[in-house]
């Protein structure tokens, strides 16, 4: 029976890793497209307007309540990295612990 709870416990985990990748993939995927369309736009912003401008288009795209394509935890994962202090870079996956 350990053996089991040990398999169980060790795919819950990997399962977390791949959700939390997944949704790491959709919102950089976000980002770079947003960027691409609104490239010469985002060049003369400041960095505060930049990051305003994707965390509009973020709700407005994953909102639950009629967004285009709704999932929280992008939007979630989102509006944490577009918060004051941070930039509109690419989100890194994070390394090993």
């Amino acid at each position: 029976m350990s053996g089991t709870n040990e398999m169980q416990s060790a795919l819950g985990a990997l399962d977390e890793k791949l959700d939390a990748l997944d949704t790491m993939t959709e919102v950089n995927s976000f980002l770079v497209s947003a960027l691409r369309e609104h490239e010469q736009e985002l060049i003369r912003m400041s960095p505060q307007e930049t990051r305003e401008m994707l965390r509009q288009k973020a709700r407005a795209y994953y909102r639950v309540d009629g967004g285009e394509r709704p999932n929280p935890k992008a939007l979630d994962l989102l509006e944490k990295t577009l918060g004051n202090g941070h930039t509109a870079e690419i989100i890194q996956f994070p390394g090993r612990r």
